[in-house]
């Protein structure tokens, strides 16, 4: 039927109706079938004519020429290119944060292999390890999924772990950018042998010995366990690290929340930056606060607290904070004004009993306590500080005698890879002689936080590096 309105073409249409750069698309015959495909950003296909099935219900727009600024005509049939108005994209983003959606569909063909192979190596291993999931998961949940027998000569699987952390692992080899598909199937091979960590060194080691990453891990080990560290950490259930060393080996199973049995012995570990002390006590600012206040009365102020961190490293004057090097000073400068007469109307027995009080915050074995007060009156603020950090190590350790007692303490530092190292300690003695980047505890912590501040950092570093570290 004809029209009484005057005849457009698509390009007048184009033009009345659509402004801006659509990118252009390559059109393929295949065998004899116009088959449009929209260009992407990362240089791939995207279907988008009549066979594709996608797009239905969307805006169709003709492909502008790049060179002309005008419709594109296909050389072929000299029809106007028509494309799927697709979501807006930014092409100053990388092709990585282009929009996606599940209408989005791609279909590659071997044409594409080309632009494949021309994408940066970062891009094409995570293909590759895409491709190869679903032959990476049906080859460990195989194995995860064999038995062995317990301590108690039982049938248990031999990951230990649950089937869903199982896949959380598996997923994070396969997201991790710092692992191939290669070295998944020879870690694969190392976990079969038992050879992907060795757990003989760590049982075997010195109270106190460093070892470098791969001392103990493969080269493969060590990237699928910085990938997996932070699988089932979180809650009550894991701390990091854990579930990735036990999907590493068969010798290595999951006890409790930072702890794990590598071949029937009890390890505590401690991933990063592990803190020691006990997670329980953690006194608000102003209860330390009024625990001064009771023994030094209208003395306690912020000119005192300033006088105490003054010869403390990097602090400030006003700061609220006060750390236990600044105790051992504020300590000293109280008894030598009581001495010159010079601050008055302290509480009795204040030089015991203000110590006593703040301890008992931190620790709840007595004797550490008594031992603390003895020391922060006798000895010189090193000693005092070795007293006080070995105090909460073994204060922490003999807190889980009844429940999760363990032997060892395992510290992997993979924080900052190109410093960090593997400790193993069992004393509290030995935890200060090992080379570590170490923050010192609050007496009086900046905030309602948790009670990070209040616990002794640990972060060992590796045996052959020369970086300087602190000296308790």
């Amino acid at each position: 039927m004809k029209s009484n309105k005057p005849y457009k073409s698509l390009k007048d249409v184009y033009s009345e109706n659509v402004t801006g750069h659509v990118a252009p698309r390559r059109h393929l015959n295949v065998l004899g079938e116009g088959v449009e495909k929209q260009r992407t950003w990362m240089g791939l296909t995207k279907l988008a004519g009549p066979h594709a099935g996608e797009g239905k219900g969307r805006e169709k727009v003709p492909v502008i020429d790049p060179d002309t600024g005008k419709p594109k005509e296909d050389p072929e049939t000299g029809e106007i290119e028509m494309v799927t108005k697709l979501t807006p994209f930014d092409p100053r983003d990388s092709w990585e944060d282009a929009p996606t959606s599940s209408e989005y569909d791609l279909t590659f063909d071997k044409n594409d292999l080309e632009e494949i192979n021309n994408l940066p190596p970062k891009i094409k291993h995570r293909i590759d390890r895409l491709l190869g999931k679903k032959g990476t998961q049906k080859q460990f949940k195989g194995y995860f999924g064999t038995s062995q027998k317990d301590d108690k000569g039982e049938d248990v699987p031999i990951s230990g772990i649950s089937a869903k952390l199982e896949d959380e692992f598996i997923e994070s080899l396969i997201v991790s950018d710092e692992i191939t598909s290669a070295e998944i199937s020879q870690l694969f091979g190392q976990i079969k042998k038992g050879e992907a960590v060795d757990v003989d060194k760590i049982l075997n080691a010195n109270d106190g010995q460093v070892f470098s990453y791969t001392d103990i891990f493969t080269d493969e080990a060590l990237k699928a366990y910085i990938a997996a560290k932070k699988v089932g950490a979180g809650g009550k259930q894991t701390g990091p690290g854990e579930i990735a060393l036990a999907a590493l080996s068969p010798k290595i199973s999951v006890k409790s929340k930072g702890d794990i049995n590598i071949a029937g012995h009890a390890v505590e570990l401690k991933e990063g930056d592990g803190r020691i002390g006990l997670e329980k006590m953690n006194p608000t600012p102003e209860a330390m606060n009024g625990i001064f206040k009771k023994h030094l009365n209208e003395n306690w102020n912020q000119e005192l607290k300033d006088l105490a961190n003054e010869n403390v490293h990097n602090t400030n004057p006003g700061q609220t904070t006060l750390n236990i090097e600044g105790l051992w000073y504020l300590m000293k400068i109280v008894e030598k004004a009581e001495k010159e007469q010079t601050m008055v109307n302290l509480a009795d027995g204040w030089k015991e009993n203000l110590p006593r009080e703040l301890f008992e915050e931190f620790f709840t074995d007595g004797d550490i306590i008594t031992e603390l007060v003895k020391s922060i009156d006798k000895q010189g603020i090193g000693q005092f500080t070795r007293d006080y950090i070995k105090g909460l190590f073994d204060n922490y350790k003999s807190s889980k005698k009844d429940t999760d007692d363990w032997d060892i303490l395992l510290a992997i530092n993979t924080t900052n890879p190109s410093l960090g190292g593997i400790a193993v300690v069992k004393s509290g003695d030995n935890l200060l002689n090992v080379r570590a980047k170490r923050s010192l505890p609050s007496i009086i912590k900046s905030g309602p936080a948790g009670n990070r501040d209040y616990t002794f950092a640990f972060s060992p570093y590796g045996p052959e590096e020369n970086e300087e570290y602190e000296e308790l």
